[in-house]
């Protein structure tokens, strides 16, 4: 097996993880939904003859089993993904995480809940009733918690299929509350009165949040994404994903000065220097109209101040942001008579992996003049790679 084969077997399974990460917590708020539903239903008693209440008992039970095998797969392929740095820890111990603390916090902690339902179910008969049924309502706080969670943290909210399911879910949690409220004759007409007041705000609070977070330009970075957030997500069919990162544009940053490589370092093959090594870079910046989606493409062509006077040349593609940014979905990099991908930006500075005869990192920093779209900075080559965000 070559190593571009090799590599291109495992930028697939990375792309797989991540896709099964995000439709997983889709599903996963879809199927808490519908559980939370059909308690509803087993709670108000509904029957019919060809639905007696211990079929919504049933159902409601499974539904819940799988929804936690659901949350299951989201965390597991979260932390495997390595899309941001996340633990395993930061999973059960909510606000620790790097990326986004208070949104993957709040999905931690809405896990711990789940957990907490899951144990005290199994232990019901020696809990006592009243214990487990006190956890029990916390699958009921489980939902705007995850909801939330899902708006906050996920790249990919603004898609319409995702406000789809989104709202759907809400208006049948809503409608289900409502119906619990109008039938709990045992509850106090003035709690019916203030649950349900306190539910309609909720709900319009959580819109509002999305409407003025996660659904506006750069609310990565409001959120407490470092801005070396940069998608390596796939286009399905030659369409680029229009979510997976935040708004970004290359500013303007010192360069670093120029060193020799040491001796003992690397050899490089044909055009490229040895690594590892740092070379002085000058070049141009120029940007396509954006087409029927709003989809542009900047291209970074320059050239290292080497022997060779290697060529390098970053494309960075998604939807046109403000200030002259682009809101990357995915970037390709060509290195002499290699290709790569771009895995981090972090202001100026772009982090690329390259397939050569051995994998080389590569890390520019550039400085953009956004008059006249010149740039100039610096390029350092190391062997090996390293991690980087999408």
């Amino acid at each position: 097996m070559t190593v571009a084969t090799a590599q291109a077997l495992t930028a697939v399974g990375g792309k797989a993880f991540w896709f099964l990460t995000r439709a997983s917590g889709l599903v996963s708020i879809a199927l808490l939904s519908a559980t939370i539903v059909l308690g509803v239903v087993a709670s108000v008693g509904w029957t019919t003859q060809r639905w007696p209440r211990f079929v919504s008992q049933d159902v409601h039970r499974n539904l819940s089993l799988l929804c936690i095998a659901f949350v299951a797969v989201h965390v597991v392929t979260t932390v495997v993904d390595g899309y941001v740095p996340i633990g395993f820890v930061d999973v059960v111990l909510p606000f620790r995480s790097p990326y986004r603390p208070i949104y993957l916090g709040l999905g931690a902690l809405c896990f711990d809940l789940l957990l907490a339902v899951l144990i005290t179910s199994g232990l019901r008969h020696r809990i006592g009733y009243g214990s487990w049924r006190f956890v029990h309502w916390l699958a009921y706080l489980c939902w705007p918690i995850a909801l939330i969670h899902g708006l906050g943290s996920g790249t990919d909210t603004p898609l319409p299929i995702v406000l789809l399911v989104e709202a759907v879910c809400t208006a049948a949690v809503l409608a289900a509350f409502a119906w619990r409220l109008t039938t709990g004759r045992s509850l106090p007409i003035g709690g019916r009165t203030a649950a349900g007041i306190g539910a309609v705000v909720a709900v319009v609070a959580i819109a509002g949040f999305a409407a003025l977070g996660p659904l506006r330009p750069g609310w990565s970075h409001r959120s407490g994404t470092s801005s070396a957030l940069l998608s390596q997500l796939a286009t399905k069919n030659g369409t680029a994903s229009t979510a997976a990162a935040p708004p970004t544009t290359v500013p303007a940053t010192s360069g670093s000065p120029t060193t020799t490589a040491p001796s003992g370092s690397s050899t490089g093959s044909g055009s490229v220097p040895a690594v590892p090594f740092t070379s002085r870079v000058t070049g141009s910046q120029t940007q396509t109209q954006p087409d029927g989606r709003g989809v542009i493409q900047i291209t970074l062509g320059m050239h290292l101040q080497d022997a060779g006077s290697t060529p390098l040349t970053i494309v960075l593609t998604g939807q046109e942001s403000g200030g002259g940014g682009v809101s990357l979905s995915s970037g390709t990099v060509a290195y002499g008579p290699y290709r790569g991908t771009v895995v981090g930006l972090n202001g100026g500075t772009v982090t690329m992996r390259v397939a050569a005869p051995g994998p080389i990192t590569l890390v520019a920093n550039l400085t953009i003049d956004q008059q006249t779209g010149s740039l100039s900075g610096s390029v350092s080559g190391a062997s090996g790679s390293t991690g980087g965000d999408r």
